[in-house]
C-alpha cells in the first residue's frame, strides 16, 4: 500500500443533517481525481440484553429502503455529546428503557468509501423501564432471542448493516 492521495483542493457543497464535500486529490502517480464524501458526526447502535437474555429490537419504517427494517436501537450523536450518553438517550426514545450498565463492545466505519460516520457498539443491561418519550418515529419494539435474531441475519429478515456488524460484536463479547 502506497501513500495515501493528498488532497489538493476541497468543496463543501452541502451543509445540513449531513455534510457533502467534494476532494479533489492527487495520487502518488501524479493523476488527479475527484472524491465525493459524505460527512457524518457519528453514531451508537446498542444491543439491549433483558433480564431474560431477550434483545430489545425495533422494526421502524425506513424512508430510502421503502419498508421497516427490524434493527438494533441506533442513533446519531449530537455534538459534543459523548458517544455513552448518545446511547443511553437513543435507547430511551426508541424503546423506553435505561440501562443501569452500558459497556462498550467496539465500533465501525459504515460505508468508508465514500462516508466517515463512526458508529460505537454498547452493550446495555440490567435495564430499566421507563417512559416511551422523545423522537416523532412510529417505532415497535420487539423481544428477539439470540438464536433467533443470528436466524433472521442468515435468512434475510434482517437487512440493517449496523444491526448485523453489532451482533458480531455482541458474540465476540459472549
Amino acid at each position: 500500500m502506497g501513500d495515501p492521495p493528498a488532497v489538493v483542493a476541497s468543496k463543501r457543497v452541502h451543509e445540513g443533517y449531513l455534510g457533502l464535500r467534494v476532494d479533489t486529490v492527487r495520487y502518488a502517480s501524479g493523476r488527479e481525481g475527484t472524491i465525493d464524501l459524505i460527512e457524518h458526526p457519528g453514531g451508537v447502535t446498542i444491543v439491549p440484553v433483558d433480564a431474560d437474555g431477550l434483545l430489545l429490537m425495533v422494526r421502524q419504517y425506513r424512508h430510502p429502503c421503502a419498508r421497516p427494517l427490524l434493527e438494533l436501537p441506533a442513533g446519531t450523536l449530537d455534538p459534543p455529546e459523548a458517544p455513552e450518553a448518545c446511547a443511553e438517550r437513543e435507547l430511551q426514545e426508541e424503546t423506553g428503557y435505561r440501562p443501569r450498565r452500558l459497556e462498550r463492545l467496539g465500533g465501525f466505519f459504515t460505508a468508508p468509501g465514500y462516508c466517515n460516520e463512526y458508529l460505537h457498539v454498547f452493550l446495555a443491561t440490567e435495564l430499566e423501564e421507563g417512559t416511551l418519550e422523545g423522537d416523532e418515529e412510529a417505532i415497535a419494539v420487539e423481544r428477539v432471542s439470540l438464536d433467533e435474531a443470528l436466524r433472521l441475519a442468515a435468512t434475510g429478515g434482517i437487512e440493517d448493516a449496523k444491526t448485523l456488524a453489532a451482533l458480531l460484536c455482541y458474540l465476540q463479547r459472549r
